[in-house]
């Protein structure tokens, strides 16, 4: 048996594409006592994994030149020298861009096939967690309020918008196209959804907007973010999830906001990390499951296959071509690897 790894060759001034990354080949070794190997079956892409090909300071390190991408993945267990990881268990945890992983106990959680692999890694991981979290622990949604996803056809805001609504609240969404925000008001359901690369957006933002947005779920910063501060209502929440914007442009470290708004309306910006609550995960878990059980909330996944297709389909997701979660698949129903 070989592994395939990709490691980074170079950190990208933009975007990170296939000529940043290096495919490595080594053979499989020997397990250790308390060791196991997983063989990758799926895994999720994130911006933050295109964030963290450059070197500035964030919530998490850059990667090292030379160092295998890490992401979370969906596998089983198909060797082992660890009582508490036994051969056939699916698990999930942060594994990387890899055929095989050698692990230890506290590196995966082992899964129930009560849900599939594409549950684990969205509604049961970072995308529906967070929105779960940033909701009722921070905001405290009320029935009535405006809420406003910038976003709102990604990973994590596919998920924001139907628990926004199932909380009883007026939804708007923030997104690039025509294609995603027909998504956000047709599949999601918001009751609308704004497009900012049209030359109206600002007039739009403000039309859907008409009594202020109470809650504002930030997930890019920038001047997504400058436009939404024109419309907060009074004692408005902004929660801050994330700054794709600043991230994923050729300088991140110049990251500007109009506070003149957020401070005339007296709003408050919550500065949000779900790993602040990772006690919670259990218990969150157990109500999203239910939520999914009833189809009250719905995966919106982009799916792929193909190891080598890794790097290109990164490059894809970071320029705003997919909706939803973007997965890859990594071995067939028989375990060949793909």
């Amino acid at each position: 048996m070989q592994n395939r790894q990709f490691i980074l060759k170079s950190r990208p001034e933009y975007l990170a594409g296939p000529e940043n990354f290096d495919l490595k080949i080594s053979p499989v070794l020997p397990l250790k006592q308390g060791e196991a190997r997983v063989a990758v079956e799926m895994v999720a892409l994130s911006a933050w994994q295109g964030m963290r090909t450059k070197d500035f300071k964030n919530f998490i390190r850059p990667f090292d030149l030379g160092e295998l991408i890490d992401c979370d993945v969906f596998g089983k267990i198909i060797e082992t020298k660890c009582s508490d990881l036994p051969e056939g268990v699916s698990v999930v945890g942060r594994l990387g861009w890899q055929d095989y992983a050698v692990i230890k106990q506290e590196q995966v959680s082992i899964v129930s096939k009560e849900f599939s692999a594409e549950e684990w890694l969205t509604a049961l991981s970072s995308p529906g967690q967070t929105p779960y979290l940033a909701l009722s622990q921070v905001a405290r949604p009320m029935p009535g309020e405006t809420l406003v996803v910038s976003s709102a056809a990604g990973a994590i805001g596919v998920y924001t918008v139907q628990l926004g609504l199932l909380s009883g609240m007026r939804v708007i969404g923030i997104a690039g196209g025509s294609r995603k925000t027909e998504f956000v008001t047709t599949k999601l359901g918001a009751h609308a959804c704004v497009d900012y690369k049209s030359k109206s957006f600002k007039a739009d933002l403000a039309n859907a907007c008409h009594d202020g947005a109470n809650i504002y779920f930030d997930l890019v910063g920038g001047e997504t973010a400058d436009a939404v501060s024109e419309n907060l209502a009074k004692n408005a929440k902004i929660l801050m999830v994330g700054r794709v914007s600043a991230n994923n442009s050729n300088d991140p470290e110049w990251d500007p906001a109009n506070m003149r708004h957020v401070w005339s309306q007296e709003a408050t910006i919550y500065a949000f990390s779900r790993y602040s609550y990772k006690n919670l995960f259990p218990s969150v878990n157990a109500k999203i499951g239910r939520l999914l059980k009833q189809k009250l909330l719905k995966m919106h996944n982009t799916n792929f296959s193909g190891f080598e297709n890794t790097p290109s389909i990164l490059n894809q997701m970071l320029s705003g071509q997919h909706v939803g979660k973007v997965l890859i698949k990594y071995a067939d129903t028989k375990g060949n690897r793909i």
